[in-house]
């Protein structure tokens, strides 16, 4: 069997706020540069379909991966990980960038190399984002999640606000987007930094000799982990629910500002605005306090108060956009506050030998029902109209919320997790 090796792991708070500065100056880089890209592509090809693959190319590789990168993460050295896949983005903008100066390639040339190394900076991000986010269980003590969280939250979504206000200034300034994106790379060396002076603890697992460890096996762990864990499934399935049932309001927004309500662009740049406003007030409140003492409530009341949201602006009369705006501000406020109280469970109960594989699996399941809606609730708005399939969605996803709050284990998940934990160590 299995042993996992005792060590003394201690909580480094200080260590990770400064891992995280690093991190959220390499995300405001990133924004910027990819404002940029997507401007590029737009002007370029005048093709919503080039700007569509450019993003699956992008999201993809990040879920295929994903599993295969929290076993390995689990295996191998997570500072190493960090420090290696942030040089590789670098790497990899700096060749983009060398395609761009050199005058050998056409504009189509250039958006073929782009879309690619897209995909392959997908496949590196799925390694980091597995590294990074088990981060916070390891060295964050666990009465301090939720508001580290909610401060990560606040912080980003700030980052999601200055980033596109920054990044037309820049183009204003240097046209040339290949000096736009030595920005990306300045950025990620500049993150690679604060990881090399911080501390992050070792989680060894170790192997019998007469036992053989493999991909398959680790991976199926995790996913035994979640089935076996009450409460942890359900989770599980109202994230993915409203990753599916949310998703084609925030793809299919400026066509419901547009076309559905008469709106302009500066409508479409209010009700966006609100929506990132309400996340940043959300987030804030999830900073200074700690959240539900049931976190199921806090994921079950912040998803309803989305759907909520969502209700409204279908309600909303044609161009009355403050009332598609407070429909919008309330479903960003609550986001985190569904999403802190998840992480404060999965961060409490899991353990920590496990908790890349584990965490790979959620991650997994539930992010890829987002572009299985995008697809479907495209071709369905063509065939029944934006309106009607955004009606469906806000009333499935109530309906999955409503079903497993009342016949799941989710509103007593840590109640149910610590008294199992207890029968087997009583066993």
């Amino acid at each position: 069997m299995n042993q996992i090796e005792d060590q003394k792991q201690t909580s480094n708070l200080t260590g990770y706020l400064i891992f995280l500065c690093g991190q959220w100056i390499s995300i405001l880089g990133s924004n910027i540069v990819n404002f940029a890209i997507i401007w590029f592509l737009a002007l370029t090809t005048e093709s919503e379909f080039v700007l569509g693959l450019s993003a699956f190319l992008a999201f993809m590789p990040f879920i295929i991966v994903t599993p295969i990168a929290g076993v390995f993460v689990d295996r191998w050295n997570r500072k190493k990980v960090i420090i290696f896949v942030d040089f590789m983005q670098a790497f990899f903008t700096l060749i983009l960038i060398a395609a761009f100066v050199s005058n050998l390639f056409t504009d189509i040339q250039l958006v073929v190399i782009l879309l690619s190394l897209n995909f392959v900076r997908g496949i590196f991000g799925a390694f980091h984002t597995s590294a990074t986010d088990t981060l916070l269980p390891i060295m964050v003590p666990k009465d301090q999640l939720s508001r580290i969280n909610g401060m990560n939250y606040f912080v980003n979504a700030g980052i999601n606000i200055v980033g596109p206000v920054i990044a037309p200034i820049l183009l204003e300034i240097f046209p040339d987007i290949a000096q736009i994106l030595w920005l990306d790379v300045i950025t990620f060396l500049l993150a690679i930094l604060p990881t090399l002076i911080i501390t992050i603890p070792k989680i060894v697992k170790k192997v019998e000799k007469n036992e053989k460890s493999s991909f398959q096996l680790e991976f199926k762990e995790g996913i035994s982990f979640i089935i076996k864990t009450p409460g942890l499934f359900p989770l599980l399935l109202v994230f993915a629910g409203a990753n599916f049932f949310l998703t084609p309001l925030f793809t299919q927004l400026a066509f419901f500002i547009k076309f559905i309500h008469g709106g302009q662009a500066q409508d479409f740049g209010l009700i966006a605005a609100l929506q990132q406003t309400g996340l940043l007030i959300g987030s804030l409140i999830m900073t200074l306090w700690k959240g539900f003492r049931n976190h199921a409530l806090g994921v079950s009341f912040g998803l309803f108060l989305g759907y909520l949201g969502l209700v409204i602006m279908l309600s909303a009369p044609i161009g009355f956009f403050i009332i598609l705006g407070i429909g919008i501000f309330i479903t960003g406020f609550v986001l985190p506050v569904a999403n802190v109280s998840s992480e404060a469970i999965w961060g409490a109960t899991v353990p920590r030998e496990v908790i890349g594989r584990v965490y790979a699996v959620r991650r997994t399941l539930a992010q890829v029902s987002a572009p299985v809606s995008m697809l479907l609730s495209g071709i369905l708005a063509e065939l029944y109209g934006l309106t009607i399939i955004l009606w469906v969605t806000a009333i499935l996803g109530l309906a999955v919320l409503g079903l497993t709050w009342f016949f799941t284990p989710l509103p007593e998940v840590e109640k149910r997790i610590s008294i199992q934990r207890s029968n087997t160590k009583n066993a």
